[in-house]
């Protein structure tokens, strides 16, 4: 089933149970009432313009409505391209208005789930998620699971607040208004050998994909501000009373479950993009699917084509601001990967707009009907930007015959005055070997922004919003911050710099960046998280949510939670009459959070230990290509081919606990010669920049790494290392995620109750569940050979060139039984093809087995299987001995088989 099959399923489905068809609202943030919604930049769900209907300040069509919502969320942009972020997306959505609630909700939602003539997903693939005190919508679960005969407690998880509660932790934190519990269905992308059981990893790893969730709008929160004088530390909460309107709201990813429904690895496979996809391939004369790089600027094209037709169609214009300047730079981004990927020269985004009508034209109409001003805008600001290009590039010629080298200022200067993009600049003066310093062109990029800042009181944010700047600093504040948290926690320091943070309306929020002339907070870099913690001094305190760098600047950002009078909601100018007066400017103790410091402390050592031991046992080819240090686990990329073998995973996990064990000294090495490093066999990761003078971390005997971050004193402080996955991160890539001392205790505790629960279920001693296990499958292997012999199955035979080719259709025949089937069937001729098709639950499995003698005259089972897959719209494979694979149209198994014949004729 393709996108376009499913979104009219969809809706079929909901109108055949009583749901009325509710068009697409514009992507402009208009509701139901005509009145634009200021709060969004875009309309980014299904449920955006039916706020009036869940308010009840106007009366719905009907209680009951359906919707296939187009939807645009560009706040993950640079993320775009790999398998899960969209700038432009469909919501498939079902709402109902003080009609049916949970118990309606989960019935239609499993039906058209699981039913053969909907969707016809096994549940085996599926899973949900609910609010953990939600047990009605947990027994309504469980129900659908037992009727499948399958574990429900396997198939349920019950999570927090933060996970399934709308708004995000509302049950706790309000705001006042209506609010429930939601519950979300995922499917599982992989086979089932690879999840890990545990929900949390699985989903972290992508292992299950979110195609559908469940709003249960049933409260309404009561609370009031807990400090009328400190609006920003919350609400208290009076009572959670129950609506009188209880309220549905659900959205199923088109995209997503059309993926899932192909057996897609992504979403650009869907047909809902391979059209686009395909035209642009064909435009740049490149192959897609044979190069990372090349499918990757192929999808961004791909995903920001759609999302810019989609805007132009509904009126919105490239433009310096709002979503003007979103459509603007989804635009310019896609030009930047044709040429500078792809090869493309000159403009091409509207030669390849027909290929969005072919994928998107049907049921979205206005692609076709306003194709002309579609493709005169996007032919308009191509040739804009390509002129800029061009511009921008006989400047830079003109810079290199004046002075024959670039620098920052002069980066600067293209970007500014013909908007060329840094990243071109930097590319062509690496081309003629030239190097630009990049942190000049940001200290001029800051300074222009401080004047325009200066100039008109504030600046347009990507996103269409405007917020204040203000900036005030100390007397002799000097020009870089000084790191002083190597070996302490704690520091008495001065505050030098303060910026206050504002809210849409332009009034100040309470929170604040601040700097430190010295500070013993560790900025985010290299992989290890920012620390957090709290900054006091006599008149006012800070707690500090992260800490990061810039310009040579440690900044923190902190939310105020102790002055004398109220800093939130005041204005620019308010707010900067307190900052003039320094009150802020004092000396301060700074206290990192200790316990979190260790934490990140463990998992960074034991990151430099995974990387020697993978190193030992994999090969010296291994390099670090990404890593994540944070206070409950630690994420390491890799270089290398294919997966990892379970014992090579083991043997990683023993050599860095034996180093653990071993209680090794961590020396750390400050302020050595760059050359020295060298010398000695210091780790350095590619892509990073070094001066003159590093800092080694040195485990000795095992690792030695050039690196900026904090480290335990000795191996031993780490406590266990327990690696937690391994999986691919890109091509040529592995990841393992790890944790270490206290979360690799909670992990073992989990798994122990994993093991304890299965040796109860199975009524063994944990100490002898294998063998239970092993007793229970030899069980059920004998209970299948006391099943009646499919040996006197019925067939037919066929002349396949010289062999002859058996064949039967069944039904409702399990896997295994369909297999036994084609054995049979291929042992009475060692000459002869055992085909069977096998027909349940609306699909259509084909199991082929070729006979010896078939064999060596070139029969390939594979192949044959193959053939009549591709016939009844599905795909698999094998080998030449034995092989299947899987259709998705019964209704073809005649045609397949005589696809399997031809194929099987050599």
């Amino acid at each position: 089933m393709n996108a376009r099959e499913l979104r009219k399923k969809y809706i079929e489905f909901f109108e055949s149970k009583g749901h009325a068809f509710h068009a697409s609202a514009p992507l402009v943030p208009i509701d139901v009432t005509g009145k634009l919604d200021q709060s969004l930049l875009f309309t980014g769900a299904g449920m955006v313009q039916f706020k009036p209907y869940f308010r009840a300040i106007a009366p719905p069509p009907s209680p009951r409505l359906v919707t296939s919502q187009k939807c645009v969320r560009a706040k993950d942009i640079e993320e775009v391209g790999n398998p899960a972020h969209l700038t432009f997306f469909e919501m498939l959505g079902n709402f109902s208005f003080g009609d049916y609630f949970k118990a309606s909700a989960i019935d239609y939602a499993w039906e058209f789930l699981t039913e053969p003539q909907w969707l016809g997903l096994d549940p085996k693939s599926l899973c949900v998620t609910v609010f953990v005190d939600d047990d009605e919508a947990y027994d309504l679960w469980e129900a659908k699971w037992r009727s499948t005969g399958l574990e429900p407690s396997e198939r349920i998880v019950r999570l927090g607040e933060d996970a399934n509660y709308w708004p995000a932790g509302a049950l706790s934190k309000g705001p006042p208004g209506p609010c429930g519990p939601c519950s979300e269905i995922f499917f599982r992308t992989v086979p089932e050998s690879d999840m890990t059981g545990d929900y949390v990893t699985d989903e972290k790893a992508g292992r299950w994909l979110e195609i559908w969730n469940l709003v249960f709008m049933q409260y309404e929160w009561r609370g009031v501000v807990t400090d009328p004088e400190r609006p920003h530390l919350g609400y208290t909460k009076q009572g959670m009373d129950p609506l009188p309107q209880q309220n549905i709201d659900t959205g199923m990813g088109l995209e997503r479950t059309a993926r899932v429904l192909g057996g897609f690895e992504t979403v650009y496979d869907t047909d809902v993009f391979a059209p686009i996809v395909n035209a642009i391939a064909a435009k740049a004369g490149k192959s897609y699917g044979a190069d990372n790089e090349i499918d990757r600027a192929v999808r961004v094209i791909a995903d920001h084509i759609r999302t810019a037709s989609f805007c132009i169609a509904d009126g919105i214009l490239p433009s310096n601001n709002g979503r003007g300047y979103v459509l603007r730079r989804l635009i310019r981004r896609s030009i930047l990967k044709g040429t500078r990927v792809l090869g493309i020269e000159g403009a091409f985004l509207a030669a390849i707009y027909n290929a969005v009508i072919d994928a998107l034209g049907d049921p979205y109409v206005e692609l076709a009907e306003r194709a002309d001003a579609i493709r005169s805008t996007l032919m308009q600001e191509e040739e804009a930007f390509l002129n800029t290009m061009r511009q921008g590039h006989e400047r830079f010629d003109d810079i290199m015959r004046e002075k024959s080298t670039v620098d920052g200022r002069d980066a600067f200067f293209l970007y500014d005055t013909f908007g060329f993009p840094f990243e071109v600049t930097q590319e062509l003066a690496l081309e003629l070997g030239v190097e630009i310093d990049e942190d000049e062109f940001r200290v001029a990029l800051k300074e222009a922004q401080e004047k325009s800042r200066a100039a008109h009181g504030a600046g347009d944010v990507f996103g269409g919003e405007s917020e204040a700047i203000i900036l005030a600093v100390a007397p002799d504040t000097p020009p870089h911050s000084v790191f002083v948290g190597f070996d302490r926690t704690r520091h008495a320091s001065r505050l030098t710099q303060i910026s206050p943070r504002f809210d849409k309306s332009q009034k100040t929020t309470g929170d604040f960046q601040i700097c430190l002339e010295e500070t013993p907070f560790y900025a985010e870099s290299g992989g290890q998280v920012g620390d957090t913690g709290v900054i006091e001094a006599e008149d006012f305190a800070f707690r500090v949510g992260n800490t990061w760098k810039e310009l040579g600047q440690i900044w923190h950002d902190v939310e105020l939670i102790r002055f004398p009078k109220e800093l939130v909601g005041l204005t620019a100018e308010e707010i900067g009459g307190v900052l003039q007066s320094r009150v802020f400017f004092q000396p301060v103790l700074a206290t990192v959070d200790g316990r979190r410091r260790l934490d990140i402390m463990r998992n960074h050592t034991a990151t430099h230990l995974l990387h020697a031991a993978l190193r030992n046992i994999l090969g010296t080819h291994v390099t670090q290509a990404g890593s994540l240090v944070a206070p409950d686990r630690l994420r390491f990329d890799f270089t290398h081919g294919k997966g990892m073998t379970d014992e090579e995973i083991a043997s990683v996990e023993q050599q860095v606990n034996e180093r653990i064990a071993a209680a090794i000294g961590v020396r750390i090495h400050y302020n050595v010669p760059i050359d020295e490093a060298r010398k000695i066999g210091a780790m350095m990761l590619f892509g990073e920049k070094y001066g003159d003078l590093v800092r080694v971390v040195e485990i000795p005997g095992y690792s030695i790494e050039l690196c900026g971050g904090i480290h335990v004193g000795n191996s031993a402080e780490i406590g266990l290392f327990k690696i937690t996955s391994e999986s691919s991160s890109a091509g040529g890539v592995r990841r393992i995620e790890a944790v270490t001392g206290m979360g690799s205790y909670h992990y073992v505790r989990d798994q122990e109750r994993i093991i304890s629960k299965a040796a109860s279920t199975v009524k063994s001693p944990r100490t002898e569940l294998p063998a239970a296990i092993e007793r229970l499958q030899q069980q059920l292997k004998d209970a299948k050979k006391q099943k009646a012999p499919v040996a006197d199955v019925q067939h037919e035979v066929r002349d396949a060139g010289p062999l002859k080719f058996y064949y039967s259709v069944l039904t409702d025949t399990s896997t295994e039984d369909a297999k036994l089937a084609a054995d049979k069937l291929a042992e009475q001729d060692p000459a002869g093809i055992g085909f069977i098709a096998s027909i349940n639950d609306g699909k259509v499995a084909f199991f082929c087995k070729i006979g010896k003698d078939a064999q060596a005259k070139g029969a390939h089972a594979g192949n044959i299987v193959k053939a009549a897959a591709t016939v009844a719209g599905g795909g698999g494979g094998g080998s030449p001995a034995f092989a299947q694979a899987g259709g998705k149209d019964p209704s073809k198994t005649d045609e397949a088989i005589e696809a399997a014949v031809a194929a099987a004729s050599v």
